[in-house]
Formats: C-alpha cells, sequence, structure tokens
C-alpha cells in the first residue's frame, strides 16, 4: 500500500512535471520545464528524480531498475496511471492494517 500511495504521489508530480500539454508550449517558447533524472546509483541500478522548472526535488523511484531503459519505461508507466488516477485518502493506521493482511 506504501507503494502504492508514492508511486500516486510521484505520479502526480510526474504528470505535472512532463505530462502536461503546456509543458510542451512552455519549452518552445523558451521557459523553464521541469525534469526527470536517470540517476545510475552506487549499487549500479537507475533511479530517478523528478524536479520542477526552478530545481526543486519533487519525488523519486525508490526502487532501483536494472537499466536505464527500464526506469524510463516506469516512468511512461506511471504517466499512463496517472492520466485516469483517482486520490484516495488513507491514514497511517489503515496502512498498517492493510500492511498487516497481506503477511
Amino acid at each position: 500500500m506504501k507503494k502504492l500511495l508514492g508511486g500516486m504521489f510521484l505520479g502526480a508530480a510526474l504528470l505535472v512535471v512532463a505530462g502536461a500539454p503546456d509543458a510542451v508550449v512552455h519549452a518552445q517558447k523558451g521557459k523553464k520545464t521541469g525534469t526527470i533524472e536517470l540517476i545510475e546509483s552506487k549499487d549500479g541500478k537507475f533511479r530517478f528524480n523528478i524536479r520542477d522548472a526552478d530545481g526543486t526535488y519533487l519525488g523519486g523511484s525508490a526502487v532501483g531498475h536494472a537499466t536505464e531503459k527500464d526506469a524510463k519505461a516506469k516512468v511512461e508507466e506511471m504517466k499512463k496511471v496517472l492520466a485516469t488516477a483517482t486520490y484516495v485518502s488513507k491514514k497511517t493506521e489503515e496502512t498498517k492494517k492493510d500492511k498487516d493482511k497481506s503477511k
């Protein structure tokens, strides 16, 4: 459940940073846009960070991906999910109960 909520948060950030149609328009007019950084970490796995137009960190992947291509594929998958996703509010206790049920 924690991964789902984290993914939803990151996905929302991705939509705002990279998936918004006006981001393309701003880039064409020379205005700053957000970025998705693909990073090879010390363990040899690839992760991504999402930054807004000012370079402020918005989120990133906690899970390492085997290749840069795999990390990009996850970013693209998140964009698709965000296009149709809805918000779900959860309390910490509910999340803990969900976790306990999965054991």
